[in-house]
């Protein structure tokens, strides 16, 4: 499923970089949208991002207080980039209508993370034109192989290429150039894993093909950069955003 703003805005911008925002207040030098407002604008006044993630856990683990910031975000980035709210849904029929609902029209978020264990009745109601289900591929996490090893994750890579949905794919997992094989070029993939978590970024080269529909996400190696550089958030940040993207484009082009 090829996304009109996904592909775009990686263009225009020449970044697939993604900025994943995981609030942790005892790193923060501000409130949640003060703190990652000023470092996503200058994030995106120089081009360094083409989308941002917010993940929900972090912001529902604040109370009504987190989730009122996750809205004022979200209305905040959405004219600006594309929006990714990593929230793992995924559940019987029914219910995922209700989930897609509130991640599409009250968050109004363009694309979202999904947990396909339940299958494809579980999925559909995530297909909307112009959003973007991420079906949980191969992840990142050591846990990971206590399911998606040997087989699971390879037909989620199918299946993913089937419906037309994306794929989050870690970094550290080696999975990337068989989910392009498996998925097709075409299919987006969602990359974390890279900065914090140690991934490395030579896989990033089975993407030169079709490279603007992906995105790579790293998180609190670009948001809490200040804690090593020992300067401003903004500028830290800023300064990890572009070391980040030279490895990346270092693959690709």
């Amino acid at each position: 499923m090829e996304n009109e703003k996904l592909k775009r805005l990686a263009e225009e911008t020449k970044s697939i970089l993604c900025f994943g925002i995981d609030p942790v207040k005892s790193r923060m030098k501000d409130e949640i949208v003060p703190y990652f407002s000023e470092i996503a604008d200058s994030l995106l006044e120089e081009n360094l991002i083409s989308a941002i993630k917010p993940n929900y856990a972090y912001f529902a683990a604040e109370g009504f207080d987190g989730l009122f910031a996750l809205k004022e975000l979200i209305d905040r980035y959405k004219p600006k980039t594309f929006v990714i709210l990593d929230a793992k849904r995924g559940d019987i029929g029914k219910s995922s209508e209700a989930y897609a609902s509130e991640v599409y029209d009250f968050w109004g978020a363009d694309a979202v993370t999904i947990s396909p264990y339940m299958g494809e009745d579980s999925v559909k109601p995530f297909f909307r034109e112009g959003r973007l289900p991420y079906l949980l591929g191969r992840t990142s996490n050591p846990g990971a192989r206590d399911f998606q090893e040997p087989d699971i994750y390879k037909e989620v890579f199918r299946k993913a290429g089937e419906w037309g949905a994306g794929l989050v794919v870690g970094a550290t997992s080696e999975a990337i150039p068989e989910a392009v094989s498996l998925a097709g070029k075409e299919t987006p993939l969602l990359i974390p894993g890279i900065g914090a978590q140690g991934g490395s970024f030579a896989p990033l080269s089975a993407l030169k093909e079709n490279p603007f529909i992906h995105r790579v996400n790293s998180s609190s190696a670009i948001a809490y950069a200040h804690e090593k550089e020992k300067i401003s958030p903004k500028e830290a940040a800023k300064k990890e955003a572009k070391k980040t993207l030279e490895r990346i484009n270092s693959q690709l082009f």
